[in-house]
């Protein structure tokens, strides 16, 4: 591209991976070919090497982060995309019992780590002369997902963690997002803002699968739109 950034790495989970549900093979999830990111590349013809993991949370991608670093390995660019998985639960044994006397459930990821290591992440790529880019969560469909954390669990008692109001997943989920774009406005890490794009469509519930999380093929066609416009305004840092 003409910003000098030619190669691309891609620490994510199943929304750059390209994951779609609820389709017909009878798997949990399928990978679609055409990925946000995949479409891009096409249309601007940088090298990538996607290293996005269905079911990623960020410690995860901060110890394939470091692997690399540790054996030299350079790029100009790194997209970080996390948060989904972050700031969900393990519904499980939420559904057994929402209020246990030994403790209170805890997400994935709690918010303060998950700033936490995204700085160190950043801090890591830019030591190794490599450029930071942050992308946003795209957002969920609260009562989609809601149904479908439900689905083989016990509702009622979802219901009594979410105190009676499903739509405190989605706030939760706003709550990760707010604070990763606080975090890249205050340490000067540029920002791909999906969640924003996606949120100005007409009908963001026609570009996501039926779990409420996932982009259909028809959300990872409107990401790749918002690559393809943003990658090439992205600044070389180094």
């Amino acid at each position: 591209m003409e910003n000098g950034i030619n190669t691309i790495a891609v620490y994510g989970d199943s929304i750059l991976k390209g994951a779609v549900t609820g389709t017909d093979s009878g798997h949990l999830f399928d990978i679609i070919e055409n990925d946000s990111l995949s479409l891009a590349q096409k249309k601007l013809g940088f090298e990538m090497n996607n290293l996005s993991v269905f079911g990623n949370i960020i410690t995860k991608g901060q110890r394939k982060l470091s692997k690399m670093m540790e054996r030299g390995e350079k790029f100009d660019l790194a997209i970080l995309e996390s948060g989904g998985n972050d700031c969900d639960y393990d519904w499980a044994p939420i559904s057994a019992n929402p209020f246990p006397e030994e403790g209170a459930h805890k997400p994935r990821t709690e918010l303060s780590d998950f700033i936490r290591i995204l700085g160190e992440m950043t801090s890591l790529l830019r030591q190794n002369k490599i450029t930071p880019l942050i992308m946003t969560m795209p957002p969920l469909v609260p009562d989609w997902w809601f149904e479908h954390i439900c689905s083989g669990n016990n509702k009622e008692n979802i219901l009594k963690f979410l105190d009676g109001n499903p739509h405190k997943l989605y706030e939760n989920h706003e709550r990760y997002n707010m604070e990763l774009s606080d975090f890249a406005r205050a340490n000067n890490v540029q920002l791909v803002d999906v969640r924003k794009a996606m949120l100005s469509a007409p009908n963001y519930r026609q570009l996501m699968c039926r779990d409420g999380i996932h982009p259909n093929e028809k959300g990872y066609e409107y990401i790749a739109e918002i690559w393809i416009r943003e990658l090439p305004k992205i600044k070389k840092e180094f």
